[in-house]
């Protein structure tokens, strides 16, 4: 028997940028499913059941980051790409942490649309393996449940997006030792990873707000000067 094709969720109100990504993802063996708003796709989310979903920002009813929370609320484990105009610093921050896994500026090449979609897949499909019966992580007063999904920290519950959640978890099965930041973009983005390195500095900066009693001054989670990042036992 056949193995089902990928589904993926375009949602964008440009007829243009929809046609293209649907007859490049159709050649590539996707199946997809068009939206030109934002409340459509939502309506219609859980029936399709995507393994990817690709948001433009600017829609007529809702923006992408919205949606992404939205989505994110529901699921934490569908990869999510963003397309936009807008590329500035600020935009792509917002962008990533609304719970978009990947960020890709407007006008785009085909070939990296794809690459980038592969990469955002391949890591997915490794993630979820990796989490299968994967248990829990004590460091001091912060547990991860990875079956769960869960981190408590001082026994409260800490909401983290996938990603702050997946580099919370390299970080704790690395207690005590610095990590670089092309370590950490190969271990939580992946090694084909294209986006801006500076998104590491980005969800460290969140993680901290979210954990550390003064995040200006981190005692749990430092920065390693020239180095990189290390997560302290005590903190």
């Amino acid at each position: 028997m056949s193995k089902a094709p990928l589904k993926v969720m375009l949602i964008d109100d440009d007829e243009t940028i929809l046609d293209t990504l649907q007859f490049n993802l159709k050649r590539h063996g996707f199946e997809t499913f068009t939206f030109k708003n934002g409340k459509h796709a939502l309506a219609e989310f859980d029936e399709k059941n995507p393994s990817l979903v690709i948001i433009d920002w600017m829609l007529p009813d809702l923006v992408g980051p919205e949606i992404c929370k939205l989505i994110r609320s529901r699921t934490s484990d569908v990869p999510i790409l963003m397309l936009t105009g807008r590329a500035r610093p600020d935009d792509v921050a917002e962008g990533l942490a609304s719970g978009a896994d990947d960020y890709l500026a407007k006008p785009f090449s085909v070939v990296e649309l794809m690459a980038r979609i592969q990469a955002l897949l391949r890591r997915s499909l490794k993630d979820t393996a990796a989490g299968k019966g994967a248990g829990r992580i004590t460091v001091g007063e912060l547990v991860l449940d990875d079956d769960a999904k869960q981190v408590t920290h001082k026994g409260k519950p800490v909401d983290l997006s996938p990603k702050e959640f997946s580099l919370l978890r390299v970080l704790m099965k690395n207690v005590g030792k610095t990590l670089s930041t092309e370590t950490l973009l190969n271990k939580v983005w992946g090694a084909d990873f294209q986006g801006d390195t500076k998104t590491v500095a980005v969800h460290v900066r969140w993680l901290r707000q979210k954990l550390e009693g003064d995040p200006k001054n981190p005692t749990l989670l430092e920065t390693v000067h020239r180095s990189g990042y290390r997560l302290n036992e005590t903190g």
